[in-house]
């Protein structure tokens, strides 16, 4: 298993040391190829390996020359290896890749249009870009099968990368992520929302366009006028920097949102919010969404999200159809501040929804995939 970081936190990081955690269970032993090694998990049939790093090199371009360069060499000094599964992680000798991340070309198909341009400049000029999309391409034509987080990734590369249509096509699985943090016992229980005073709404990411986070904060300002109802937006993973201040202020939203910064206990955090909001446009999957649910909260998703593959829209979700329109958000949001009702059904549904959802199903589709990669060799 070769990643650049094996941690059970973060996004890539927990789906890559999930699968692993599978895979012990079935009896398949893995040597796990890292960068950085930031997981206590030992078993007799786990060993490591770790992959030099170059301390001099500075830069994002020269740091991808070199992981994919010592990244390479770790992979060469394994033996009795039956098969070498990347988590996206550059090399021209994986037998099966994970792509966690979009095409290049992505932002410029879903995204504003003046981010359609600037992205396109981008990857015809920016060197990081172009190495980017080399390295992508080397590993999907190196690897026997291909597997996805969702369909819409899929989807984005099979258009974007012709060659995968074949003849004969790519084989391809997509095992969507499992609904977890990284500690097992926490948000067991589903907590249907209360009645309070204030409606919290909340948004998980890091990303601030990408995210969405700039429609979900302008969906806000038209619902502050347009709405009596007392509500917050609660922002985990991003510190507010004075120039937010400044914004949040010029929106009127000064009252009503809270930048909380890098949260460890997450799931102190969702306790704390009805519905969480992902309106991102470049999202593989989402697995905040779905931790959410385990707690109660009702998901807002863009369609563009692959989380949204695995919901139902007024069912156990809230789907919006245009990413980029913050009206059409502010609608939806509207609807659970009206309707105390639509809220508790949605919020019990998603929930149910959840338990649905697991890591089981992810490391199932990973063997499945295993298995084709072996039956293409023989």
């Amino acid at each position: 298993m070769l990643v650049r970081q094996f941690s059970p936190h973060g996004g890539l990081e927990l789906y890559a040391h999930k699968v692993v955690e599978g895979l012990l269970e079935n009896d398949i032993a893995v040597t796990v190829v890292c960068q950085e090694l930031k997981s206590e998990l030992r078993q007799a049939n786990l060993d490591y390996e770790m992959i030099e790093p170059d301390a001099s090199v500075k830069g994002k371009y020269a740091r991808q020359l070199s992981l994919f360069k010592n990244a390479n060499r770790a992979l060469a000094g394994l033996s009795n290896v039956d098969l070498i599964h990347s988590q996206h992680c550059p090399t021209d000798r994986a037998d099966i890749v994970t792509f966690h991340n979009h095409s290049t070309k992505r932002l410029s198909e879903v995204g504003f249009l003046w981010e359609r341009i600037l992205n396109d400049c981008k990857r015809t000029a920016v060197p990081a870009y172009k190495l980017r999309e080399k390295q992508d391409e080397i590993l999907l034509r190196k690897a026997q099968c291909l597997i996805f987080p969702a369909e819409v990734m899929k989807e984005d590369f099979f258009k974007n990368y012709p060659f995968l249509n074949g003849p004969p096509s790519k084989p391809y699985v997509v095992a969507h992520p499992g609904a977890s943090l990284a500690d097992e016992n926490a948000g067991r229980s589903i907590n249907p929302p209360s009645v309070d005073a204030c409606f919290n709404f909340l948004f998980v990411g890091r990303g601030f366009r990408k995210k969405g986070l700039d429609v979900l904060l302008a969906a806000c300002a038209r619902l502050k006028r347009l709405s009596n109802a007392k509500f917050k937006l609660l922002i985990a993973g991003l510190k507010a920097k004075p120039s937010d201040q400044i914004y949040m202020a010029a929106l009127g939203l000064g009252d009503c949102v809270e930048f909380l910064g890098f949260q460890k206990d997450m799931d102190a955090v969702y306790q704390k919010a009805k519905a969480i909001i992902l309106p991102s446009r470049v999202e593989p999957f989402g697995m905040a969404p779905v931790q959410g649910m385990q707690r109660g909260l009702v998901p807002i998703v863009s369609k563009v999200s692959g989380v949204a593959e695995v919901l139902n829209d007024g069912v156990d979700a809230l789907i919006l159809r245009n990413h980029l329109d913050a009206d059409e958000l502010a609608h939806i949001m509207q609807q659970l501040l009206d309707n105390p009702e639509l809220l508790q059904k949605l919020s019990l549904a998603a929930g149910r929804r959840a338990e649905k959802i697991s890591w089981q199903e992810t490391v199932k589709e990973t063997i499945k995939a295993y298995d084709i990669a072996l039956s293409l060799r023989n």
